[in-house]
């Protein structure tokens, strides 16, 4: 016993396991012109979470690690969103505590990393890094945020094979991934070829030194049978194939304020061709007393439609873990948008939606108490 106790404690000394998690609840208020939609939202301000990671020294440099993060509810203690296993919509339903945000396995060293699993897509982080609220609440920029709605790949990819370049290049990084569709080779499906259905290919490369940091990002979707989409701006639900995500940020810290910004291009192939989504942004994140101010103006095109949104808010920290929040954004709409100030953002309550909503603007606000754990 003494001998399996002290092989414990060398094992031990060589590894870690850290449980990590948000806890995000606020009031949300949405109104458009078909109606108002007012509660309490999960994440008004940063996504809930529930994780586990741990990493395990193998000597030489050399580590393996791994990462367990479930998405929460905390208004109802549910699983926040359902996951999709073949990168082509969810397929396992909401409600049970499921590892959705992220489940991989990695091994790193003086290469860089390997990672395999469930995890988020290069083309993604552009939306998170420079947005001033992160791709969260009803602040969360238009000019990224719109491929939530176009693509399962959008956010995250499942059956992923990822590598990051290692961390002492000079302020260069970047990373790549590619992810299986998990289908049969000779699956046709309507007469079409889906054997490569759900298959992910991105890349992000990026510069970071002193208060500049710059990336660009790029990322395929393969779809050969469609996906039900719905764009908000001015074209109705439709079948859609393949996805592409093209986008470029910035943000240089003045030391007063990070200025940040995006722009990005969006293409999705529907029966009646392709449909491009342009969009851009631009925002601050300024330091004031004990939190931070945060301002943001984005904007997406499509066709005749058009949608902008001003988004201000305000962080107070309480301390290092705990903050109070108010959010407030407004959207604006024309060439028959009906987009809305709870379209396209992780977290926020839905609102309601409706032709009538067409032109018209749209207000959210939300104001709330994060921790982390």
């Amino acid at each position: 016993a003494l001998a399996v106790l002290a092989a414990s404690g060398a094992a031990m000394a060589q590894s870690s396991v850290t449980l990590f998690g948000v806890l995000d609840l606020g009031y949300e208020n949405v109104k458009t012109q078909a109606g108002r939609v007012s509660g309490i939202s999960p994440s008004a301000n940063s996504s809930s979470r529930l994780g586990f990671k741990g990493t395990e020294d193998l000597g030489g440099g050399l580590a393996a690690s791994f990462h367990l993060e479930a998405a929460l509810n905390p208004a109802s203690g549910i699983g926040s969103s359902g996951t999709s296993t073949k990168n082509q919509g969810a397929d396992v339903a909401a409600g049970g505590l499921t590892f959705n945000r992220r489940s991989t396995l990695s091994l790193s060293g003086n290469f860089g990393e390997l990672r395999i699993g469930r995890d988020y897509t290069p083309s993604f982080w552009n939306t998170a890094v420079f947005d001033p609220f992160g791709a969260n609440s009803v602040g969360a920029t238009l000019a990224n945020y719109s491929g939530n709605g176009l693509g399962p790949t959008f956010v995250r990819a499942s059956n992923s094979i990822g590598y990051f370049l290692p961390g002492n290049l000079g302020g260069f990084y970047g990373q790549g991934m590619y992810a299986f569709g998990n289908r049969a080779d000779n699956e046709v499906t309507s007469g079409l070829d889906t054997s490569k259905n759900g298959t992910y290919t991105g890349g992000r490369i990026g510069y970071a030194q002193g208060p500049i940091d710059v990336a660009v990002a790029y990322a395929k979707t393969k779809y050969a049978n469609g996906r039900t989409v719905d764009t908000g701006l001015n074209f109705a639900t439709t079948t859609a194939g393949d996805f592409t995500d093209t986008n470029f940020g910035a943000s240089y810290d003045f030391g007063v304020a990070k200025a940040m910004g995006t722009i990005t291009n969006q293409k999705i192939a529907t029966a009646t061709g392709d449909k491009t989504v342009k969009g851009w942004s631009i925002g601050a994140n300024a330091p004031v007393g004990a939190g931070n101010v945060l301002a943001q103006y984005s904007a997406i095109k499509l066709d005749g439609g058009k949608s902008d949104k001003w988004s201000f808010g305000y962080t107070y920290n309480l301390s290092k873990r705990t903050a109070v929040y108010g959010i407030f954004a407004r959207v604006g709409n024309s060439g028959g948008a009906v987009t809305t100030a709870g379209s396209f953002s992780s977290g926020s309550l839905s609102a309601v939606s409706g032709a009538v909503n067409a032109n018209q603007s749209s207000t959210g606000f939300g104001v709330g108490l994060r921790t982390s754990f």
